[in-house]
């Protein structure tokens, strides 16, 4: 990586979030992920929606993280960027969240508030699928 890269890396791991909005961005969305998902964290990042736009997209995603939003934390995160009328620019589930219509210069303190909103107790719960019970193996004896 280049230097502009590792300083956007270093931002993002002092911020919370990611800004990916620059040429390289898939490379830095690996790079961030990746370390997201070591330490247990909810992804944000924030991207552009078109070259000359002027709106951003940001994204949570807690598939990096064992856990999932609550009701709580779905009902916060759809408060934390309410455009007008425009509901379904916004898209809360249990394990992402999209904000698809942000002006640029406010995508950086919705991705803030959408960090905080994730990590903050009582938002989340453990993602804990329950499945079929496994049964233990038969014990094989070597001559």
């Amino acid at each position: 990586m280049n230097g502009r890269e590792q300083t956007r890396l270093r931002k993002a791991r002092e911020d919370g979030y990611l800004d990916a909005r620059c040429p390289e961005s898939r490379v830095l969305l690996q790079a961030f992920g990746m370390w997201c998902w070591r330490l247990k964290l909810p992804m944000v990042w924030l991207e552009r929606r078109t070259r000359y736009s002027r709106y951003a997209r940001v994204k949570l995603e807690m598939f990096t993280s064992n856990n999932l939003l609550n009701q709580r934390g779905r009902e916060q995160l759809q408060a934390v960027c309410a455009p007008g009328n425009r509901a379904a620019w916004t898209t809360v589930e249990a394990h992402q969240a999209a904000w698809d219509h942000v002006a640029k210069f406010s995508a950086k303190e919705v991705a803030r508030a959408a960090f905080r909103v994730a990590v903050k107790g009582g938002n989340y719960e453990k993602n804990e699928q329950e499945g079929p019970a496994r049964k233990t193996g038969k014990l094989l004896q070597m001559a």
